[in-house]
Formats: C-alpha cells, structure tokens, sequence
C-alpha cells in the first residue's frame, strides 16, 4: 500500500507536556551527563584500589 501523498518527512508537532532544548541546550546537558559518569568512574576506581589494598594487607 502506497503512502498517502505528501506524508513524507513531515515533523511531528511536540506534545503539550514535551519541550524542546536549543543545540547548546543538548551539548551542555550530554556533556555535564559525561563529566557526572567520569566522575563516579573515578569515585568507584578510588574505593576498589582501597579494597583491594586491604585485602593484599589482609593476606599477608
């Protein structure tokens, strides 16, 4: 079955309860959302190094 005509690439219009980010808008909000997980990366890396040193102190 054929599309109707001139239904093709047509944007939606955005619900009442959506709203829409400008281009830095989205950077912004991507980057502080990857500096956020670099962060708890980080955190994480800190307390196993601590744990496993307090085993390696543990088994000797």
């Amino acid at each position: 079955m054929s599309r109707p005509k001139g239904s093709k690439n047509k944007p939606k219009e955005p619900l009442v309860e959506q709203f829409t980010f400008t281009t830095e808008q989205r950077i912004r909000l991507v980057a502080n959302l990857v500096v956020e997980k670099i962060l708890e990366d980080n955190n994480f890396a800190h307390q196993l190094a601590g744990l496993l040193e307090d085993k390696k102190d543990a088994a000797k």
